[in-house]
C-alpha cells in the first residue's frame, strides 16, 4: 500500500566535466576546423569568432574528446554515472539504494536499449524502475518533477535522476557536411560543450547534507503553431546515411533570430504562468538560477522575472563561465556548485526557470535549502 503525499529532498547532487579546461580561442583545435564551407560562411566565421568571443562570457569548455587525437573519452553512460556517483557519495547512499533511475537529454546512446538501463548496468543496481526522457532544455526540469512527484505519492523512496550531454559528438568537423553546412550551425559549435549532473531524490530528510526541499515544479508546452526553431533531423524515416550526409539533416540547427524575437515573450507568460499554477509568493524568493548559455540570454530571462514586480532582494545566479555550457545539465552542474558552496542559509527559496526553443516548451522548479 502506498503512502500519502510525502515531502521530497534533493539529499545529493554531483557533477562532471570531461577533459581539461578548454579556453575559447582552443575551440576549433579539439572540435577541428571548418575549411570546406561554402565561401560566405568561412568569411562569416572569421568575422564572428572575436565578436562570439566577447558576448558569450564562457571562460572554459569541456569535450569529452582527447584534445591531440580528438577520439572520445566519455559517453552519455560514464559521464552519467560519475556524476551519479559524486551525487550517491554526498548522499551516503549506495546506488543499489535507489529504487527509481531517469535519464534526461537531447541525446540517447543508442537508439536502443534505453540509456537508463545502460547506467542501470554500469552502476551495478539489480532492481530499479527507469525513465529515459528525451528532450532539449527542459529534459531536467521533467526529470525532477518525474521523480519528485513518484515519491512524493509513495511509489518510490529514492531515485537517481542524470542528464549527460554529448555535443562534441555533433560538433565535430568531420560530423558535417561542410559543403552545406550554414552560418546558424556553426554557430552552435560556440556555444555548446559537454559535462553531466545528477542528483539523488528521498522522501528520507535526514539523508546527506546540503539538502533542498523540493516545493514545486512547472513544465507547459505552448508551441502550437510555433516553430521548432532548435531541431536536427535525423530520426523518424531520414535514416538512410548517404540521404542524410548529403542533405545535411544530421546537422544540429537553431533559428537564433526567431529565438531572439519570440523567447522575451514567452518566457514571460511562462513565469506568470507557473506563479499562477504553484501560487508561489515571488517576494520570498532568494535566488533565481537561469540555465540559459549567455549573458545577453540570462539577462533577458531576469528582466521578464522582474518586470511588473519588486525583487530587489533577490540574487541571480548562473554558474557557466568555468565549467561552459553543457545544455540540460547546465542547471544541475550550477545547482550542485551552488549547494556545496555555503553560500545558501536553512530557508532560502531557491527558483528556476528555462525555455526550450526547439517547439516552445519551459520548465521550472522551486526549492527550499535545509542545510
Amino acid at each position: 500500500m502506498r503512502q500519502a503525499y510525502r515531502d521530497v529532498y534533493i539529499v545529493g547532487t554531483g557533477s562532471y566535466s570531461p577533459g581539461q579546461p578548454i579556453p575559447f580561442d582552443n575551440i576549433e583545435d579539439v572540435l577541428g576546423r571548418i575549411t570546406e564551407a561554402p565561401p560566405k560562411v568561412m568569411a562569416w566565421t572569421d568575422r564572428m569568432r572575436p565578436i562570439m568571443k566577447e558576448m558569450l562570457g564562457l571562460d572554459y569548455y569541456y569535450y569529452a574528446l582527447d584534445p591531440k587525437t580528438r577520439e572520445p573519452i566519455d559517453n552519455n553512460v560514464t559521464m552519467s554515472c560519475k556524476a551519479a556517483q559524486k551525487a550517491l557519495d554526498a548522499a551516503g547512499m549506495k546506488a543499489a539504494d535507489c529504487d527509481l533511475i531517469i535519464f534526461a537529454g537531447i541525446l540517447m546512446e543508442n537508439i536502443c536499449p534505453p540509456t537508463t538501463v545502460l547506467i542501470q548496468e554500469e552502476l551495478k543496481i539489480p532492481y530499479c524502475a527507469e525513465y529515459a526522457i528525451h528532450s532539449n532544455c527542459t529534459s531536467v526540469y521533467k526529470a525532477l518533477q518525474l521523480a519528485s512527484d513518484l515519491i512524493a505519492n509513495g511509489r518510490y523512496n529514492n531515485a537517481l535522476v542524470m542528464s549527460s550531454q554529448l555535443s562534441s559528438s555533433f560538433l565535430r568537423s568531420e560530423y558535417y557536411n561542410q559543403k552545406i553546412i550554414e552560418k546558424t550551425q556553426v554557430l552552435l559549435r560556440w556555444f555548446l560543450c559537454d559535462g553531466a549532473g545528477a542528483l539523488v531524490l528521498s522522501a528520507d530528510k535526514n539523508r546527506g547534507k546540503n539538502r533542498a526541499k523540493v516545493v514545486d515544479t512547472y513544465i507547459e508546452s505552448v508551441g502550437l503553431g510555433l516553430g521548432p526553431d532548435m531541431y536536427c533531423r535525423l530520426g523518424g524515416h531520414r535514416t538512410i546515411i548517404p540521404q542524410v550526409y548529403e542533405n545535411g539533416w544530421h546537422h544540429l540547427t537553431q533559428n537564433f533570430d526567431k529565438v531572439a524575437a519570440t523567447a522575451p515573450k514567452l518566457a514571460k507568460a511562462a513565469i506568470d504562468n507557473m506563479l499562477a499554477k504553484t501560487g508561489f509568493d515571488i517576494s520570498k524568493l532568494t535566488y533565481f538560477f537561469a540555465n540559459v548559455p549567455t549573458k545577453h540570454l540570462n539577462d533577458m530571462v531576469v528582466e521578464s522575472l522582474k518586470e511588473g514586480r519588486k525583487l530587489e532582494n533577490v540574487k541571480f545566479y548562473t554558474k557557466l563561465a568555468e565549467r561552459g555550457y553543457p545544455g540540460p545539465c547546465a542547471i544541475y552542474i550550477a545547482l550542485d556548485e551552488f549547494l556545496k558552496s555555503g553560500e545558501p542559509k536553512a530557508g532560502d527559496l531557491i527558483m528556476s526557470m528555462v525555455t526550450e526553443s526547439s517547439k516552445w516548451m519551459h520548465g521550472g522548479f522551486i526549492l527550499e535549502y535545509q542545510g
